[in-house]
């Protein structure tokens, strides 16, 4: 039976004090942050998760290029849009595109259409922590580098003013958040990442969530306009989600990250390696030249297949190991296209 936990206003006055409480250097630096709140790379903890707001206020983001004036949204993602406001007589210097006819017909006298721009663009992050995400051969869990990845777009959305959400979703539950704004709107969701990377056995045995499902579900959280953040191995990627995906595309901006770990990359160095699930052990033999070639062959064809179909979708694609820095990585791959002008 499936857990789901729908939260859309909920009183987190422990978490609050916590984050009021635990205020160090305001210009706390990220490595400081891994030094001080990281734990083993097993479990994130809700204090990790936390601290990382502060080093997301102490960096100022720089984005390339001039600000677009139809909205703050830099880059390929879309700008802000314009919403229709009213219906106002001509005035010299008026766009002759934004005349309305209907009315100008009707009453005689030129009417133009007035638009004002969005006042925000929501953000939703989707993040998987289906089984073969508690899977790790270095530094940390690929759900723990989900989960720490999530914490940190999230605080950089609310630094930038904006609203964000977010849906989880594991083989066995699913919490949604709608998009809202400040501290308390970010703290519920921080708890509920740490809840994800703390699976039970049975939670981790359980049959994985295709994509598909949660997309599905993904309609009750996300607006058209609004950007939607991918967190996931794809490993439950289907034929149904690109459909679900297509159709948020045509709405949406979409951002995908690929969570991997070094060894769904390439083979490890020519050795035995015995792998294990706790219950179960295996050898893996790379010095055997059979076994490495094959291995090798299967990992560049899943990682140029996926890329390949978020092309096709025109979804963006960046890949993320654990030994990579995740805050410059955020800085290069969101907030310049996000950051305001």
């Amino acid at each position: 039976m499936e857990k789901i936990q729908y939260v859309q206003h909920a009183s987190w006055t422990n978490v609050n004090n916590n984050l009021e409480s635990n205020r160090l250097s305001p210009n706390l630096k990220y490595d400081e942050v891994l030094e001080v709140f990281m734990t083993n790379g097993v479990i994130a903890e809700l204090n990790e998760l936390i601290e990382l707001r502060r080093y997301v206020q102490s960096v100022r983001y720089h984005p390339e290029g001039k600000a677009i004036r139809s909205g703050n949204h830099l880059s390929r993602l879309r700008g802000r849009g314009m919403d229709f406001a009213e219906v106002r007589n001509y005035q010299a210097g008026d766009e002759i595109r934004h005349m309305e006819w209907r009315v100008t017909a009707r009453t005689g006298r030129p009417h133009v259409k007035v638009y004002q721009e969005e006042k925000e663009r929501p953000v939703v992050i989707l993040t998987d922590f289906n089984p073969s995400m508690i899977f790790g051969t270095r530094i940390a869990f690929k759900s723990v580098i989900a989960a720490r990845l999530t914490a940190l777009l999230a605080w950089t959305v609310i630094k930038e003013g904006d609203r964000v959400g977010g849906l989880f979703f594991s083989a066995t539950e699913h919490s949604e958040f709608m998009p809202r704004s400040r501290d308390v709107g970010v703290l519920p969701m921080l708890a509920s990442l740490s809840h994800y990377t703390a699976q039970t056995e049975e939670q981790r045995e359980a049959q994985p969530r295709q994509l598909s499902d949660v997309l599905i579900r993904l309609h009750r959280v996300i607006r058209p306009g609004s950007i939607l953040v991918l967190i996931s191995d794809f490993y439950s990627l289907d034929n149904e989600s690109e459909r679900h995906l297509n159709r948020l595309r045509s709405h949406n901006d979409i951002l995908a990250y690929h969570i991997c770990d070094r060894i769904e990359l390439a083979p490890p160095k020519p050795q035995q390696y015995a792998i294990t699930n706790g219950k179960q052990e295996i050898i893996l033999d790379t010095s055997l030249h059979s076994v490495s070639i094959a291995y090798e062959h299967y990992c560049q064809h899943r990682i140029t297949q996926l890329q390949e179909e978020l092309r096709r979708l025109h979804i963006q694609y960046v890949q993320v190991t654990a030994d990579v820095d995740l805050a410059p990585l955020v800085r290069q791959t969101f907030p310049r296209r996000f950051s305001r002008g």
